[in-house]
């Protein structure tokens, strides 16, 4: 990935909040940390504030397509819809049919598919695991929900790691209810120029990442935060991570 200009990367950057606040280091995309805001949003302005291309984008949680518009709008020309709940499969692939497949966006290199959906959970390794569907199925998780979260059904599900998927691509967005470590130890980062991953900041799985523990890992391996975006939820937000200069997106 090219270096983005000294003046673009200053611009994006802001002072930490204040010690004990909870929302982490700052960001363009939200002029106020605490205000809430939905990433899909704001993504098409980062991206072009950045100046990134928009080859492709994963996305690890993508439930019922409901951001396939937002993302059209950034002009992505692939999108890999990763989704481990087979509930919400027609409704992904009417959302792509809707707003992708006639949006006149370039056709993705090597003669890959504009459209995917992969039916699975996006974990370290192929396997299978379970799918603990709550009450609220958009936070169905691989990990066991805690109280006061009620599961209501147990289905087993394939596990796919990214980086088998993620060809193409550039940006990674996660939603994974608290297995986020999970899915960028299956992912290489180094062919990413993007991340935008929800967390929480505590966990509210057996087990799950917060947003200390998703930033200690993308921090050690270079990345920064770019943006975060609180959600009405305020223990909620979803956080923007650049890679590290100079980082390709997709290395021959």
């Amino acid at each position: 990935m090219p270096d983005l200009p000294r003046a673009v990367a200053a611009s994006l950057e802001r002072p930490r909040v204040a010690a004990g606040a909870e929302s982490p280091d700052s960001t363009p995309g939200c002029q106020d940390p605490d205000a809430p805001a939905r990433w899909e949003d704001q993504l098409p302005a980062l991206i072009n504030r950045l100046g990134l291309a928009t080859d492709g984008v994963v996305q690890v949680g993508a439930h019922v397509g409901q951001e396939v518009p937002a993302l059209t709008r950034c002009g992505f020309r692939r999108l890999v819809m990763v989704e481990p709940n087979s509930d919400h499969t027609a409704a992904l692939r009417r959302q792509l049919h809707l707003h992708h497949l006639d949006a006149g966006l370039p056709v993705p290199v090597d003669g890959l598919p504009a459209r995917e959906v992969v039916l699975a959970a996006a974990g370290r390794e192929r396997g299978q695991v379970v799918l603990h569907v709550t009450e609220y199925d958009q936070q169905a998780s691989m990990l066991m929900p805690l109280s006061p979260m009620a599961v209501i059904r147990q289905d087993t599900i394939a596990v796919i790691p990214v980086r088998e998927v993620q060809a193409g691509c550039n940006v990674l967005v996660i939603d994974a209810q608290g297995a986020e470590l999970e899915v960028l130890a299956g992912t290489d980062l180094s062919r990413l120029q993007l991340a935008v991953i929800e967390g929480s900041t505590w966990a509210r799985y057996d087990g799950g990442a917060t947003l200390e523990s998703i930033g200690g890992y993308m921090r050690s391996r270079g990345w920064a935060q770019i943006a975060y975006w609180a959600h009405a939820r305020p223990h909620v937000a979803d956080v923007a991570w650049l890679a590290p200069p100079s980082q390709p997106a997709d290395p021959p």
